[in-house]
Protein backbone atom coordinates (compact mmCIF):
# COMPACT_ATOMS: atom_id res chain seq x y z
CA UNK A 1 0.00 0.00 0.00
CA UNK A 2 0.88 3.13 -0.83
CA UNK A 3 2.66 5.37 2.19
CA UNK A 4 0.80 8.80 2.72
CA UNK A 5 2.67 12.28 2.75
CA UNK A 6 1.94 11.79 7.05
CA UNK A 7 3.64 8.49 7.17
CA UNK A 8 6.64 9.76 4.93
CA UNK A 9 6.84 13.01 6.75
CA UNK A 10 7.47 10.83 9.97
CA UNK A 11 9.78 8.24 8.62
CA UNK A 12 11.83 11.75 7.53
CA UNK A 13 11.46 13.28 10.40
CA UNK A 14 13.19 10.38 11.91
CA UNK A 15 16.03 10.57 10.17
CA UNK A 16 16.41 14.34 10.02
CA UNK A 17 14.40 16.42 12.61
CA UNK A 18 13.06 19.15 10.69
CA UNK A 19 12.31 21.37 13.89
CA UNK A 20 16.48 21.38 14.67
CA UNK A 21 17.96 20.46 11.16
CA UNK A 22 17.18 23.43 8.89
CA UNK A 23 20.33 23.51 7.53
CA UNK A 24 20.73 19.72 6.94
CA UNK A 25 17.62 19.89 4.88
CA UNK A 26 18.89 23.25 2.91
CA UNK A 27 22.00 20.97 2.19
CA UNK A 28 20.14 17.95 1.18
CA UNK A 29 18.11 19.90 -0.89
CA UNK A 30 21.34 21.39 -2.84
CA UNK A 31 22.45 18.41 -3.19
CA UNK A 32 20.16 16.59 -4.71
CA UNK A 33 18.42 19.20 -6.82
CA UNK A 34 22.44 20.77 -7.95
CA UNK A 35 24.30 17.31 -7.76
CA UNK A 36 27.89 17.33 -5.81
CA UNK A 37 28.99 20.47 -4.43
CA UNK A 38 31.63 22.63 -2.52
CA UNK A 39 31.08 23.88 1.18
CA UNK A 40 31.84 27.36 -0.62
CA UNK A 41 29.21 27.18 -3.15
CA UNK A 42 26.64 25.81 -0.34
CA UNK A 43 27.50 28.42 1.78
CA UNK A 44 27.22 31.15 -0.63
CA UNK A 45 23.89 29.77 -2.07
CA UNK A 46 21.78 29.56 1.24
CA UNK A 47 23.76 32.60 2.66
CA UNK A 48 25.18 30.87 5.64
CA UNK A 49 29.09 30.92 6.85
CA UNK A 50 31.21 28.13 5.89
CA UNK A 51 31.96 26.87 9.48
CA UNK A 52 27.90 26.25 9.82
CA UNK A 53 28.47 24.40 6.76
CA UNK A 54 31.17 22.23 7.34
CA UNK A 55 29.84 21.04 10.64
CA UNK A 56 26.26 20.42 9.27
CA UNK A 57 27.65 18.07 6.48
CA UNK A 58 29.99 16.42 9.25
CA UNK A 59 26.43 15.52 10.73
CA UNK A 60 25.09 14.67 7.36
CA UNK A 61 27.99 12.32 7.02
CA UNK A 62 27.65 10.95 10.03
CA UNK A 63 24.19 9.69 9.43
CA UNK A 64 25.38 8.06 6.46
CA UNK A 65 23.31 10.92 3.85
CA UNK A 66 26.21 12.45 2.29
CA UNK A 67 29.32 11.10 1.51
CA UNK A 68 32.57 13.16 0.49
CA UNK A 69 33.29 13.24 -3.95
CA UNK A 70 36.50 14.64 -4.12
CA UNK A 71 38.48 17.44 -1.98
CA UNK A 72 36.01 20.01 -0.74
CA UNK A 73 32.90 18.54 -2.51
CA UNK A 74 30.23 16.67 -1.48
CA UNK A 75 27.07 14.60 -3.20
CA UNK A 76 24.36 12.44 -1.34
CA UNK A 77 25.10 9.10 -0.55
CA UNK A 78 22.99 6.37 -1.76
CA UNK A 79 21.18 6.51 1.69
CA UNK A 80 20.51 10.45 0.96
CA UNK A 81 19.19 9.42 -2.36
CA UNK A 82 16.74 6.99 -1.31
CA UNK A 83 15.82 9.30 1.69
CA UNK A 84 15.40 11.70 -1.29
CA UNK A 85 13.29 9.43 -3.35
CA UNK A 86 11.09 8.91 -0.45
CA UNK A 87 9.97 12.39 -0.53
CA UNK A 88 10.10 12.47 -4.24
CA UNK A 89 7.10 9.55 -3.72
CA UNK A 90 4.72 11.85 -2.20
CA UNK A 91 6.28 15.33 -3.69
CA UNK A 92 7.45 14.22 -7.08
CA UNK A 93 10.72 16.10 -6.78
CA UNK A 94 13.60 14.84 -8.90
CA UNK A 95 17.44 13.80 -7.25
CA UNK A 96 20.51 13.85 -9.39
CA UNK A 97 21.79 10.97 -10.21
CA UNK A 98 25.25 10.27 -12.06
CA UNK A 99 24.62 7.10 -12.50
CA UNK A 100 22.97 5.72 -16.15
CA UNK A 101 19.24 4.52 -15.93
CA UNK A 102 18.88 0.50 -17.13
CA UNK A 103 18.31 0.63 -20.82
CA UNK A 104 19.42 4.17 -21.02
CA UNK A 105 22.68 5.05 -23.08
CA UNK A 106 25.40 7.29 -22.30
CA UNK A 107 24.41 9.69 -24.48
CA UNK A 108 20.88 9.68 -22.79
CA UNK A 109 22.18 9.93 -19.24
CA UNK A 110 24.08 13.22 -20.07
CA UNK A 111 21.17 14.70 -21.93
CA UNK A 112 18.76 13.80 -19.60
CA UNK A 113 16.51 16.20 -17.28
CA UNK A 114 17.95 14.83 -14.04
CA UNK A 115 21.43 15.81 -15.49
CA UNK A 116 20.80 19.46 -16.00
CA UNK A 117 23.58 19.86 -13.31
CA UNK A 118 26.13 17.97 -15.83
CA UNK A 119 24.65 19.50 -18.69
CA UNK A 120 25.13 23.14 -17.71
CA UNK A 121 29.01 22.51 -16.95
CA UNK A 122 29.17 20.35 -20.26
CA UNK A 123 27.76 23.10 -22.48
CA UNK A 124 30.01 26.06 -20.52
CA UNK A 125 32.83 24.05 -20.48
CA UNK A 126 32.80 23.11 -24.16
CA UNK A 127 32.44 26.24 -25.20
CA UNK A 128 35.01 27.45 -23.44
CA UNK A 129 37.62 24.49 -24.47
CA UNK A 130 36.31 25.26 -27.91
CA UNK A 131 37.03 29.09 -28.38
CA UNK A 132 40.50 29.37 -26.02
CA UNK A 133 42.73 26.96 -27.66
CA UNK A 134 45.65 28.51 -25.49
CA UNK A 135 44.26 27.15 -22.64
CA UNK A 136 41.58 27.45 -19.66
CA UNK A 137 42.13 28.54 -16.46
CA UNK A 138 39.65 27.11 -13.71
CA UNK A 139 40.14 30.07 -11.64
CA UNK A 140 38.81 32.52 -14.11
CA UNK A 141 36.25 30.15 -15.30
CA UNK A 142 35.07 29.24 -11.94
CA UNK A 143 35.12 33.35 -11.32
CA UNK A 144 32.65 34.03 -14.32
CA UNK A 145 30.29 30.80 -13.79
CA UNK A 146 29.62 31.99 -10.23
CA UNK A 147 31.31 28.56 -9.15
CA UNK A 148 33.93 26.74 -7.20
CA UNK A 149 37.53 26.29 -8.60
CA UNK A 150 36.84 22.68 -6.62
CA UNK A 151 33.65 22.10 -8.31
CA UNK A 152 34.61 22.89 -11.44
CA UNK A 153 37.50 21.14 -11.71
CA UNK A 154 35.52 17.71 -10.26
CA UNK A 155 33.49 18.31 -13.76
CA UNK A 156 36.40 18.58 -15.97
CA UNK A 157 37.89 15.73 -14.12
CA UNK A 158 34.15 13.64 -14.70
CA UNK A 159 34.05 14.50 -18.42
CA UNK A 160 37.32 13.24 -18.78
CA UNK A 161 36.76 10.33 -17.19
CA UNK A 162 33.86 9.65 -19.98
CA UNK A 163 36.33 10.70 -22.36
CA UNK A 164 34.92 13.80 -23.40
CA UNK A 165 37.36 16.08 -22.79
CA UNK A 166 41.46 15.94 -22.79
CA UNK A 167 43.56 17.61 -20.84
CA UNK A 168 46.90 17.44 -22.73
CA UNK A 169 48.95 19.94 -20.79
CA UNK A 170 48.83 22.47 -17.84
CA UNK A 171 50.92 24.96 -17.32
CA UNK A 172 51.32 27.87 -14.82
CA UNK A 173 50.97 31.39 -15.78
CA UNK A 174 51.06 34.43 -13.03
CA UNK A 175 50.65 31.76 -10.20
CA UNK A 176 47.34 29.95 -11.99
CA UNK A 177 47.37 26.72 -13.40
CA UNK A 178 46.21 27.04 -17.22
CA UNK A 179 44.75 23.55 -18.27
CA UNK A 180 45.10 22.95 -22.00
CA UNK A 181 42.20 20.70 -23.33
CA UNK A 182 40.62 19.55 -25.89
CA UNK A 183 37.68 17.89 -26.97
CA UNK A 184 37.36 14.06 -27.56
CA UNK A 185 35.91 12.65 -30.56
CA UNK A 186 32.83 11.28 -28.34
CA UNK A 187 32.77 14.36 -26.80
CA UNK A 188 32.32 15.87 -30.29
CA UNK A 189 29.79 13.41 -31.44
CA UNK A 190 27.65 14.83 -28.73
CA UNK A 191 27.65 17.91 -28.25
CA UNK A 192 27.14 18.36 -31.91
CA UNK A 193 23.65 17.39 -31.20
CA UNK A 194 22.73 19.80 -29.09
CA UNK A 195 21.50 23.15 -30.44
CA UNK A 196 23.01 25.73 -27.79
CA UNK A 197 26.76 23.85 -29.05
CA UNK A 198 25.76 24.87 -32.35
CA UNK A 199 24.75 28.15 -32.06
CA UNK A 200 28.01 28.64 -30.29
CA UNK A 201 30.34 26.99 -32.89
CA UNK A 202 28.61 29.76 -36.00
CA UNK A 203 28.72 32.79 -33.95
CA UNK A 204 31.49 34.53 -35.22
CA UNK A 205 30.66 37.78 -33.21
CA UNK A 206 30.68 35.91 -30.13
CA UNK A 207 34.17 33.94 -30.98
CA UNK A 208 35.67 37.26 -31.58
CA UNK A 209 34.24 39.36 -28.63
CA UNK A 210 35.32 36.80 -26.47
CA UNK A 211 38.62 37.18 -27.82
CA UNK A 212 38.61 40.52 -27.89
CA UNK A 213 38.00 41.27 -24.12
CA UNK A 214 39.72 38.09 -22.36
CA UNK A 215 36.38 36.59 -21.47
CA UNK A 216 34.97 32.73 -21.06
CA UNK A 217 31.16 33.82 -21.37
CA UNK A 218 28.82 36.38 -23.08
CA UNK A 219 27.58 37.82 -19.77
CA UNK A 220 31.01 39.08 -18.78
CA UNK A 221 32.20 39.92 -22.18
CA UNK A 222 28.69 42.01 -22.34
CA UNK A 223 29.70 43.52 -18.17
CA UNK A 224 33.21 44.39 -19.82
CA UNK A 225 32.22 46.05 -22.50
CA UNK A 226 29.34 48.06 -21.35
CA UNK A 227 32.50 49.30 -18.57
CA UNK A 228 34.41 50.21 -21.21
CA UNK A 229 31.17 52.23 -22.94
CA UNK A 230 30.87 53.78 -19.54
CA UNK A 231 33.75 55.36 -19.15
CA UNK A 232 35.09 55.65 -22.71
CA UNK A 233 32.28 58.27 -23.46
CA UNK A 234 32.79 60.85 -20.48
CA UNK A 235 36.21 61.10 -21.60
CA UNK A 236 35.56 61.39 -24.79
CA UNK A 237 33.16 64.24 -24.42
CA UNK A 238 35.64 65.61 -21.84
CA UNK A 239 38.69 65.54 -23.62
CA UNK A 240 37.24 66.16 -27.70
CA UNK A 241 39.42 69.20 -27.95
CA UNK A 242 42.33 67.14 -26.66
CA UNK A 243 42.52 63.73 -27.95
CA UNK A 244 42.80 64.96 -31.64
CA UNK A 245 43.80 61.65 -34.27
CA UNK A 246 43.13 59.65 -31.30
CA UNK A 247 39.15 60.84 -30.96
CA UNK A 248 38.57 58.89 -33.74
CA UNK A 249 39.62 55.35 -33.44
CA UNK A 250 38.11 55.01 -29.84
CA UNK A 251 34.56 56.25 -30.59
CA UNK A 252 34.88 53.72 -33.37
CA UNK A 253 36.00 51.17 -31.11
CA UNK A 254 33.19 52.14 -28.82
CA UNK A 255 30.73 51.59 -31.39
CA UNK A 256 32.19 48.39 -32.62
CA UNK A 257 32.08 46.70 -29.44
CA UNK A 258 28.28 48.22 -29.02
CA UNK A 259 27.43 46.44 -32.36
CA UNK A 260 29.72 43.35 -31.91
CA UNK A 261 27.91 42.39 -28.60
CA UNK A 262 23.90 43.15 -29.76
CA UNK A 263 24.91 40.89 -32.56
CA UNK A 264 26.81 37.88 -30.28
CA UNK A 265 23.72 38.19 -28.66
CA UNK A 266 21.10 38.07 -31.03
CA UNK A 267 22.67 34.98 -32.29
CA UNK A 268 23.20 32.97 -29.01
CA UNK A 269 19.14 33.26 -29.09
Amino acid sequence: MTKSLFDVLKELDSLVDFSRAKLQWDILIILATKGPSSTTEISQTINTSRKSIIDAIRKLVDKELVTKVKHDIYGLSDKGKELWNKIDSVLNIEVINGNNHKGQSKDEDILALENLSQYFYLINLSKMITINHDGLSLDKAARELGVSRQTLKYYLELFEEKKLFRVIGKRTHFKKNIYKCVLMNEGKRLLFRLPEFTKMKNNLPLKLLLRLTNSYTLEMANVKVMGFILISLPLLMYFRDQLGLIELPWLYAVIFLALLSVFAQILSR
